[in-house]
């Protein structure tokens, strides 16, 4: 007879040699993990740092903490505010803590501008831009 032991995946109690599927999923798990951590090695060294961490504050304080986005919108939002890289940094590091490629921006924004470059990020400005404009003068 096999020794039966307390599972501490599932604490169910088994077979020592038996691995649920708690187990497996655990096991999965803490390969993905270590898999996202050398692969995001880059940005977590880069993100952790004091100088990201100050050249972000001054980006931040410069834009008064605001969406720069909503700003140009002609609306005034500080809310859920985040530091964005125009070029992202696994495609050119050296511009990790370079202030002209850093826009300041709210969650949603953010999201519609993620992996857009400079030029893109323009036009998606102007267009939300026209828009607001073209939404004014149907209600006028």
């Amino acid at each position: 007879m096999s020794d039966l032991v307390k599972c501490q995946h599932c604490t169910k109690i088994h077979d020592r040699d038996y691995e649920c599927d708690e187990k497996n999923k655990h096991k999965i798990s803490k390969r993905i993990s270590r898999y996202n951590d050398e692969r995001y090695k880059v940005y977590n060294n880069c993100y952790n740092t004091r100088q990201w961490k100050r050249v972000r504050e001054e980006v931040l304080k410069d834009n008064n903490y605001m969406c720069e986005v909503c700003r140009e919108l002609g609306k005034l939002n500080h809310i859920d505010i985040q530091v964005h890289h125009i070029d992202k940094v696994k495609n050119n590091k050296e511009k990790m803590y370079d202030k002209d490629n850093l826009i300041v921006v709210c969650r949603d924004h953010h999201r519609e501008i993620e992996g857009m470059n400079e030029k893109e990020i323009v036009e998606y400005v102007n267009l939300l831009k026209a828009n607001l404009i073209k939404d004014s003068f149907k209600k006028g």
